[in-house]
């Protein structure tokens, strides 16, 4: 037997054990969760994409390098490319989902009758499936050391969370900042596990204020949440806080939804601002791809990540800290977006 075939045997003996070992371990974590009826294989399957790359990625390359050091041959030019391919893989799946960054964006020109505001703005923190415990531990960490009036949290708290959402949320408590906030899609079924009820009590307890379809004063300024387009009723909402399509506060108004279209659905002039999320910027940017993927999957309008003037006012859509269907981010990086609201 050759040295190459020898060091093949020992890297897919390993390979094979760690893949096993991943799979032992994506059984024991998926007991215990909510999950969306009917979806319980894929949960396991997405877990399984989640725990897989954590064990086999290191002796992969591994195995790849010392393969490249003993073949000869013209052939030898394949492993430095599958290599770099699981690099990219470990740097999207290892690293970028935890690399937060704290996004800066200024509004000038409010109303004389508001007060200005620093304002932190998160969305899309789907505590579950492949946001655990530490990150949410971290984000609150990132959102206490900022100089910030409040926190605003643009919905999809969860994806496919443990059933203790009480003790999941528990570090929510921590928060030195007011957090008003609204549900997104994954939080109200669509799709989604039935936890509405309980989500709501989970976040009410450790301080978090929900506001979808009021209109709440706060510094001058009236803080109005939506609720989610494909899970709520958003629209009856919107006829009642702006009746007739006017409100004579709308220029002191700022909405927070957790889809983008929502705001397609708000009269002129609606806002000053507009915050929302849901499309996490792509999540894995594809030139080309995810563009088109975006309007086909997630939204109509071409509102994905950053400032848009809209005919309801300025829009902000922020690309979110979490993941979902794949745990892994590639050209869009968690995002906290801090808002300033000055003269």
């Amino acid at each position: 037997m050759s040295d190459l075939q020898r060091l093949d045997r020992r890297v897919w003996w390993l390979l094979g054990g760690a893949l096993l070992l991943s799979l032992a371990i994506t059984a024991w974590d998926h007991w215990g969760r909510w999950h969306t009826p009917r979806l319980e294989v894929r949960n396991f399957v997405m877990l399984w994409l989640y725990w897989a790359p954590r064990l086999a990625g290191l002796p992969l390359l591994v195995g790849l390098w010392l393969r490249w050091r003993i073949e000869r041959g013209a052939r030898r030019w394949r492993h430095p490319v599958y290599a770099a391919l699981v690099l990219v893989g470990l740097w999207s799946s290892w690293i970028e989902p935890y690399w937060i960054r704290v996004r800066h964006t200024s509004l000038s020109g409010i109303p004389a009758e508001a007060q200005p505001l620093k304002l932190a703005l998160v969305a899309d923190i789907h505590w579950g499936l492949f946001f655990r415990d530490r990150q949410l531990d971290d984000l609150v960490n990132r959102l206490n050391a900022m100089d910030v009036d409040a926190v605003i949290v643009a919905g999809d708290w969860t994806h496919e969370p443990t059933q203790d959402l009480r003790a999941g949320f528990a570090p929510l408590a921590r928060l030195r900042h007011p957090v008003w906030g609204v549900l997104g899609n994954h939080d109200v079924q669509a799709p989604g596990p039935d936890l509405t009820a309980p989500l709501r009590e989970a976040l009410t307890q450790h301080g978090v204020r929900l506001i979808e379809g009021q209109a709440v004063p706060w510094k001058g300024w009236e803080l109005v949440g939506l609720d989610d387009q494909w899970g709520g009723r958003p629209q009856p909402q919107i006829e009642r806080l702006w009746p007739g399509g006017l409100s004579n506060d709308s220029t002191r108004r700022l909405v927070v939804v957790h889809q983008p279209d929502t705001v397609a659905l708000l009269p002129k002039g609606a806002a000053f601002l507009s915050m929302a999320g849901h499309t996490h910027g792509g999540q894995i940017w594809i030139p080309g791809f995810s563009p088109w993927f975006l309007r086909k999957t997630n939204s109509l309008q071409p509102w994905w990540n950053g400032l848009y003037g809209t005919r309801a006012g300025q829009l902000l859509v922020t690309p979110g800290v979490g993941t979902i269907g794949l745990p892994a981010r590639l050209g869009v990086r968690p995002t906290i977006d801090r808002i300033d609201l000055v003269r």
